[in-house]
């Protein structure tokens, strides 16, 4: 996959990174904009081993309609900061990139395990993702993200 600019630095201060989600959040696209017909779809998740110190991404495309998996890559690296509620594309999306690095398709849109736009400053781990892939993602969070 292509890559795109770098959108920020990720050695962020929580106070810096929480003013730049506010700052991005202005540039998230909230409708259907899609270019074309979706062939290609993306689904991403992590794992953490903080015993081990080691983020790990998968990233599966699948052929859209018939669902067939076309590639899948696991990425890992060790975690570059800690947990921090409402921050947490800060700590996995650059692994995820890492992943998305070994793509040699580009997806037409993407799906994401965590929060879209359903995140206290509007921008969620998904929505940061397609800022930085500059592709439509779509979060799909297993829990409500609250008070933070």
């Amino acid at each position: 996959m292509t890559n795109t600019p770098a959108l920020h630095e990720w050695n962020l201060q929580p106070e810096a990174a929480m003013a730049l989600q506010r700052k991005l959040a202005a540039k998230i696209i909230r409708t259907d904009q899609l270019k074309g017909e979706v062939k290609l779809v993306a689904g991403v998740d992590m794992a953490l081993n903080e015993e081990k110190n080691m983020a790990h991404a998968a990233v599966v495309l699948l052929s859209y309609p018939q669902m067939e998996v076309l590639e899948r890559h696991v990425y890992e690296e060790p975690i570059r900061m800690p947990y921090i509620p409402g921050l947490l594309s800060f700590r996995e999306i650059p692994c995820i990139l890492g992943a998305f690095a070994l793509l040699s398709q580009q997806p037409d849109l993407v799906m994401v395990d965590g929060q879209g736009i359903a995140h206290p400053r509007y921008l969620g781990i998904a929505s940061h993702l397609g800022l930085w892939l500059d592709l439509p993602t779509i979060g799909c969070a297993k829990s409500i993200l609250r008070g933070h």
